[in-house]
């Protein structure tokens, strides 16, 4: 099914449902507060009663954006106020998930299967590899630079204005996941989008400082140490960096966030990485709290093919994004890490 008649069955499926809820991943990034802000807008104008969530929102982050205070982080809280006494089959006939390519990201695991072995609807907006497979309707597409790209092309393909606000939501996402478009993510079509976005009123000097000045405390310290570890190998032209389990509780500052819930720390600070002179590959390793070691991997510009490698060890993705995990776990010996199997 091409995306074209994907985008068009999704916004079909908006049209007949009538309770829509709409949920982002853990701690979320601008890419998925925007997507959730946008698809919250467009539901609404189909007269649709819409509820938002997602866990451990920052409250001052991205708190520009359209609905931003409508976005609920308390699950409990939200489902008294929806009614939600059972199950969400209660009160929602669709789902629509965003920004998440595996579902324990979503901090609603058993609800949401639930929920689907009850007949209900699921739609998934993602440009991650996927991990799970969970969506009645997946539209991913890993090659985006961005969800907030993929929601620009549902817009354009559903003939929906492009609203300041709908633009504001768009640019947000885009530049927070393309690092204000200087990561080699960002294409063609994604300058297009943005060109868009910015002739339908987007505030583009305003959220351009904003997601340069706005970092999180925790990604600006995840940077510090990948900064300091990394090495590059001449010989290859590939750089790499590890984070260890303990970095990341002492930077979080709790031992039982879900491993899935950190992905996207480590995705943009990858992409961070790949404006590196002198690597024609970026190969950020980390581990979870599960006993996985996991890598993000991303091409610099005129780089390597990374797809390759990360099917090489088991993992997938797009040429120029990908990723793998295996069970394992980091030790450094003299100079060097290793990864223990």
């Amino acid at each position: 099914m091409s995306m074209q008649v994907k985008l068009i069955e999704a916004y079909q499926m908006m049209r007949l449902a009538k309770r829509i809820l709409i949920i982002a991943h853990l701690r979320p990034d601008g890419d998925a507060l925007s997507s959730v802000a946008a698809i919250s807008l467009i539901a609404k104008d189909l007269g649709k009663d819409t509820a938002c969530y997602c866990k451990d929102k920052n409250q001052d982050l991205f708190n520009y954006l359209p609905g931003f205070s409508e976005i609920e982080s308390d699950w409990n809280k939200l489902k008294s106020e929806q009614g939600v006494s059972h199950n969400l089959m209660e009160k929602f006939d669709l789902i629509i998930v965003n920004d998440c390519g595996s579902l324990a990201r979503t901090a609603l695991v058993e609800e949401i299967k639930e929920y689907k072995s009850q007949g209900g609807k699921i739609i998934e907006f993602d440009h991650h590899p996927r991990i799970d497979k969970y969506a009645s309707l997946e539209i991913r597409y890993p090659e985006l630079s961005s969800t907030s790209e993929l929601i620009y092309r549902f817009i354009m393909v559903n003939k929906i204005k492009l609203s300041r606000e709908l633009a504001d939501c768009v640019l947000t996402g885009i530049l927070t996941d393309t690092g204000n478009l200087l990561y080699p993510s960002a294409s063609d079509d994604t300058l297009k989008a943005v060109a868009a976005a910015m002739t339908a009123g987007a505030h583009y000097s305003k959220i351009v400082s904003y997601t340069l000045k706005n970092k999180d405390m925790s990604v600006v310290k995840m940077w510090g140490i990948a900064l300091e570890r990394l090495k590059i190998n001449r010989r290859y032209q590939v750089a790499t960096s590890v984070i260890t389990r303990q970095d990341i509780q002492e930077i979080l500052g709790n031992d039982r966030l879900d491993g899935a819930a950190e992905s996207d720390l480590f995705s943009g600070l990858a992409g961070f990485l790949s404006n590196l002179a002198g690597a024609k590959a970026i190969v950020l390793i980390y581990e979870d709290a599960n006993g996985l070691i996991k890598g993000s991997l991303r091409s610099t510009p005129n780089g390597f093919m990374v797809d390759k490698l990360a099917r090489a060890l088991g993992g997938g993705g797009h040429e120029r994004a990908a990723g793998f995990s295996f069970p394992g776990h980091l030790e450094k010996r003299e100079n060097h890490w290793m990864i223990i199997s």
